[in-house]
């Protein structure tokens, strides 16, 4: 019987969480949306074979130039790579059609690096964690004409496009995943040169930890101390409650940023986390 392919919406949904409950192969992006959220997503798919469900993609866009595969889960029966085949060709069929350029994905495992390298995929960049633990926080010089204030959700539009001018497509966030971030995010701040929005972070917290998950500043302002400043305020906000070690990734070709975090005190922790990309447009 040739395997069926349906958009993930067309299929009962509990039959689709109870499988991304308990799928025995299972890759997950870092995402802000949930799994099962993205169940709902245009660019979902699962693959029916003698009744049942055998596997699930999710490659949804981000934006009109970045699509992401958000996760790929699969029964253990020897025949996941021809599963991750047929779901991969009608996620880049529909991609292709919305015009969407590239697809991108992290690998967190060897099986995942080699799954995803057998199918057009190719390194993009790193992504490296770095750590600031036992370090001084050093005293600040206040920008004379930067004020710093918590984000309120009527900021989120605006926070939107300033995202987008200070990042590349691939690392943009779109209003429904900024506001994800910002639901889960305990401490997220704006940052105001003579009242124009020009940088912002967001930071999440768990028990004696901080990660900063989002910083951006506005080309124009940048190397101005604005991300400086917004990093070491977050720091100092985390310290207040209590945490002792702060978080961060970047990308290994980020040389701005590195050079910032290395310089308030964060050096590399664990391994670096490859970035793969896949041109929809490939055969």
């Amino acid at each position: 019987m040739v395997p069926l392919i349906l958009p993930a919406s067309a299929y009962p949904k509990s039959a689709l969480v109870s499988f991304l409950n308990s799928a025995p192969l299972s890759f997950s992006n870092l995402d802000w949306i949930s799994d099962r959220e993205r169940l709902e997503g245009q660019f979902c798919y699962t693959l029916i074979d003698e009744s049942q469900v055998k596997a699930l993609i999710s490659c949804e866009p981000e934006n009109h130039s970045a699509a992401w595969l958000r996760f790929f889960l699969s029964q253990s029966d020897g025949e996941h790579s021809g599963y991750f085949t047929n779901l991969l060709e009608r996620a880049l069929a529909d991609l292709r059609a919305a015009g969407v350029p590239a697809l991108f994905t992290l690998s967190f495992k060897s099986w995942h690096e080699q799954l995803f390298s057998d199918h057009g995929f190719a390194g993009y960049t790193q992504i490296i964690t770095l750590i600031r633990t036992g370090v001084l926080t050093p005293p600040v010089k206040p920008h004379p004409r930067l004020s710093i204030r918590p984000i309120t959700a009527d900021d989120l539009p605006e926070i939107e496009e300033l995202d987008h001018a200070a990042f590349s497509p691939p690392w943009q966030l779109n209003t429904k995943t900024l506001q994800a971030a910002f639901r889960a995010c305990s401490y997220s701040t704006a940052a105001f040169l003579e009242d124009k929005l020009v940088g912002y972070q967001m930071t999440a917290a768990s028990f004696d930890s901080a990660h900063l998950a989002r910083l951006a500043v506005l080309p124009q302002a940048q190397q101005q101390g604005v991300g400086s400043d917004l990093a070491l305020d977050t720091i100092r906000e985390a310290e207040s409650r209590g945490s002792t070690d702060f978080t961060v990734n970047t990308q290994t070709n980020n040389a701005a940023s590195l050079k910032l975090y290395k310089r308030l005190g964060f050096r590399q922790e664990g391994r670096l986390i490859p970035v793969l990309i896949r041109a929809v447009s490939a055969s």
